[in-house]
């Protein structure tokens, strides 16, 4: 019985970490989508010759980057351990991809 509980708990362990990695992909997405429309008003205002709106815009941008750069790590940790469990728990071979996301990456000589 011990084992049979033991593979209980890591199905509702996988289930779990499953949708909290689901949820931090979907963030994700909304945070590129939140980062794109920022570097877009930035490039208006920049072509404004706005000083102000561009110095409160490079703020926003530092903090949402900063935000999705945490979801991307927090992501990337949940995805290890999906794959651990599944490993346990199936025998898959899950292989993580770690990519990088040229289209929102920061250029800082770009907002400066």
């Amino acid at each position: 019985m011990p084992s049979r509980m033991k593979t209980l708990d890591k199905r509702f362990s996988l289930t779990e970490a499953e949708g909290r990695f689901k949820k931090a992909c979907d963030q994700i997405v909304l945070l590129n989508k939140r980062l794109g429309e920022v570097q877009k008003r930035y490039k208006m205002a920049k072509r404004a010759s706005n000083r102000v709106f561009r110095y409160n815009l490079r703020l926003k941008l530092a903090a949402i980057e900063g935000v999705r750069n945490m979801y991307y790590d927090y992501a990337f940790h949940k995805a290890d351990r999906v794959a651990e469990l599944r490993r346990d728990l199936f025998n898959e071979s899950v292989e993580i991809v770690s990519g990088s996301d040229s289209d929102y990456s920061s250029d800082d000589a770009e907002y400066m």
